[in-house]
């Protein structure tokens, strides 16, 4: 009869005995096994962490790096921005209503008078007396054609046999080619009611003014331009589109809408509301708080990487070390970087061509920061001569450009953290790998010791059934026993 269960023939812990030895067996190699995946694992943490903090540093470089973000220029009217600004004393300043304006990199700096004329308006036909919007105004069928003056826009509208105004309208508000006219219906109500149709374009500007014209003489009523004798819809004087107007230093400037692109080079003015001889100063200058702002960021972008880097390398007073504690590649990147950061950069002029001429330095656990009086120093900078700061860094060998360089080499795809994570990957699957093996060498291993203690407990099994016959045949013999 099979024995069950290792121990049962014998009475031996047989079965305490090969899970103990399993135990002591296995307990060792996965110890090992489990310390290098955690090894591995907290090194691509470190990585990720360090990664992603060198991603804020590349975003603050975009801007850091950028001859149009670092030689901005603001556009201020009548001392302020065209969204409002905040004086000295907390209190916020309004937009001006009249007029707003942006300039770029390239705008010249200069003082400007301006005075909105005319702001730009599309066209307002409006036709004679109907008695109603369901009175039926062509009897065949024909079509309107919907036109600005310079050709350039245009769409037809189909008009069926006995279509009413109301009809009409709808046709043309539907239309899928519509490029921005509307058909309205006004009743006038009173002791003499009237219906008229309306139709007004979107299309700004002189050259845009609204032709409508027909194949079919009974559709003249609803068209500027007759087929037969007279058209029904007239645009007023002064409901014909027109130009908007500036005057900039005693110069009239026009233009079809409302923005003024190109009136002044590099600055996009914007017409609000018309204020004739009402002259708003607009002053284009260098933009000294964005560029002082950019150069912060980077600051702070740059130190939350310290700040990053220096907890994967430290070791605290417990004795506990950082995931990347002796990382030759961290240590690598930091003395790069801190080499870019301390050089002087060649192209840029003496007295601003190192981060030390604007009052930045490093700090002992090596942060940037600012030295005494260093943040008055970057303003008098700015203010002295704010293409000196821009050329810091923005230039091609600037410190902005160099440091991105620099960083992408390990950030890019196919980069040094792309390659050093590969390893660890590869590292990863060698362990389980290593533990599949491991598991299977276990399940043979503890397979062999139960089939030779299951051996030994049959074995035992026997012998104890042998003595017992013994005993059993000796008892019945004289002399043995209880007999005599």
């Amino acid at each position: 009869m099979a024995i069950s269960s290792l121990g049962v023939g014998s009475g031996l812990a047989l079965e305490d005995l090969v899970t103990q030895l399993v135990q002591a067996e296995r307990k060792p190699k996965l110890e090992a096994l489990q310390q290098r995946q955690n090894t591995v694992d907290v090194s691509l943490s470190g990585y990720s962490k360090l990664k992603s903090a060198l991603s804020k540093v590349e975003d603050s470089l975009d801007l850091l790096s950028s001859p149009l973000e670092m030689n901005s220029r603001t556009a201020l009217i009548n001392g302020v921005s065209s969204s409002g600004s905040t004086t000295e004393d907390g209190e916020t300043s309004t937009a001006n209503p009249y007029l707003s304006a942006t300039a770029s990199s390239s705008a010249p700096a200069a003082s400007y008078n301006i005075s909105v004329e005319s702001l730009a308006q599309g066209s307002k036909a409006k036709s004679g007396s109907f008695t109603s919007s369901s009175e039926v105004i062509s009897s065949s069928a024909g079509t309107l054609s919907f036109a600005t003056a310079n050709g350039e826009n245009s769409f037809d509208v189909a008009v069926e046999a006995g279509a009413t105004l109301q009809d009409i309208a709808n046709a043309i508000n539907s239309n899928n080619n519509n490029y921005g006219v509307s058909a309205s219906i006004v009743n006038t109500g009173g002791a003499t009611p009237e219906t008229r149709l309306v139709f007004s374009s979107s299309m700004t500007g002189a050259e845009n003014e609204l032709v409508v014209s027909n194949d079919n003489a009974e559709l003249d009523s609803i068209s500027t331009v007759a087929t037969g004798a007279t058209a029904g819809m007239t645009i007023a004087a002064e409901d014909q589109a027109s130009d908007a107007k500036l005057i900039i230093d005693g110069i009239s400037v026009f233009s079809a809408t409302n923005t003024f692109s190109d009136a002044i080079s590099g600055v996009e003015l914007t017409a609000k509301e018309v204020s004739p001889g009402n002259n708003q100063t607009v002053e284009v200058t260098t933009d000294k708080q964005s560029v002082k702002d950019t150069i912060n960021s980077f600051v702070e972008s740059y130190n939350e990487f310290i700040d990053v880097a220096n907890s994967l390398t430290n070791v605290n007073v417990e004795g506990r070390s950082g995931a990347l504690v002796g990382d030759s590649m961290l240590r690598g990147l930091r003395s790069g970087m801190n080499n870019i950061l301390g050089g002087a950069v060649a192209s840029a002029e003496v007295g601003a061509n190192t981060l030390y001429s604007i009052g930045l330095t490093f700090e002992e656990d090596g942060k940037l920061g600012f030295v005494t009086d260093g943040e008055a120093k970057l303003d008098q900078a700015l203010e002295d001569d704010f293409d000196k700061v821009s050329k810091l860094f923005a230039n091609d060998d600037g410190l902005g450009a160099s440091l991105d360089s620099y960083i992408k080499q390990y950030t890019q795809t196919g980069g040094l953290f792309e390659t050093k994570t590969d390893v660890f990957d590869e590292q990863k699957k060698d362990i389980q790998n290593e533990l599949e093996q491991f598991n299977r060498y276990m399940e043979g291993y503890e397979q062999n010791l139960r089939e030779e203690y299951q051996a030994l407990d049959s074995m035992i099994a026997r012998m104890n059934q042998t003595m017992t016959a013994l005993q059993g045949q000796l008892g019945s013999l004289p002399g043995f026993g209880g007999n005599s």
